[in-house]
């Protein structure tokens, strides 16, 4: 690999412990780690999580990707535990010999079949601990580029609900206070809200659910930019149907 490519890796976990492959979501692949001695006694973990980049370039003579000039643009919001009963293999522990299979369906949201453009990566970490005194715990990671293939959806990840950008002060979690109001008109709406006086927040939007017994559940659909951790978002009872309902207040409890 290239000092370029290990640059771009340290964000990932280090230049020693990852490697990057090309993959089709819908494909998966096994690796065999062979540790030397008797590993029946240790913990093996994974789990996985995507991240966009806003370009990805590939040497012409070695078709490999350069990271010269990428940067991460954001993230999915969601940290996958992978099944280790399902993925890990243990059978050969006793030899030091441990197969971990990279699972299919990593990512599941919609991709552009330019690879060079808002590209996914997925990044899959295999962990392990000895059951020495104190253990050992260590990691590998394998940066997988997500490429298109028929049967995925064609779009931009970027605006996926699931879509957190970095380093603009976007939401990306929150709570917030709706309960079941009996006096909240029925039905599905999508509304800003107020930001509190003082926020620079903008941008955002929420999807609230009113059922009919006035159950309500609040979703995020842009997270907008400009927030700070604290900032509180005012839906107001008149952007649900004016039913008489209470209003219901968004607290955000960090952003990216």
């Amino acid at each position: 690999m290239s000092s370029r490519l290990l640059d771009f890796s340290q964000y990932i976990g280090g230049s020693d412990n990852v490697q990057v492959i090309n993959l089709f979501p819908r494909s998966q692949k096994t690796f065999t780690y062979d540790f030397s001695g008797d590993v029946s006694g240790w913990t093996f973990t994974a789990d996985q999580q995507s991240l966009v980049l806003d370009n990805i370039a590939y040497d012409r003579a070695t078709g490999l990707p350069n990271f010269a000039d990428t940067q991460i643009t954001g993230y999915m919001n969601t940290v996958t535990s992978i099944d280790p009963s399902t993925y890990i293999n243990e059978t050969l522990a006793a030899t030091g010999i441990i197969n971990f299979t990279i699972p299919d369906d990593r990512y599941t949201g919609q991709l552009l079949p330019n690879a060079r453009k808002n590209p996914v990566m997925t990044v899959v970490s295999f962990e392990w601990e000895s059951d020495a005194t104190p253990p050992v715990k260590d990691s590998h990671r394998w940066a997988v580029i997500e490429a298109w293939e028929p049967g995925v959806t064609v779009g931009d990840p970027t605006v996926s609900t699931a879509y957190i950008p970095i380093g603009v002060g976007a939401i990306s979690a929150f709570t917030s206070n709706e309960s079941t109001d009996a006096s909240r008109t029925e039905g599905v709406y999508t509304v800003t809200g107020l930001p509190v006086a003082g926020s620079d927040g903008t941008g955002h939007s929420f999807l609230v659910t009113v059922d009919g017994s006035g159950v309500t559940s609040v979703d995020i659909l842009v997270r907008g930019t400009g927030f700070t951790v604290g900032d509180t978002i005012k839906i107001l009872d008149n952007d649900l149907g004016a039913g008489g309902g209470a209003d219901i207040t968004v607290t955000v409890s960090a952003v990216a």
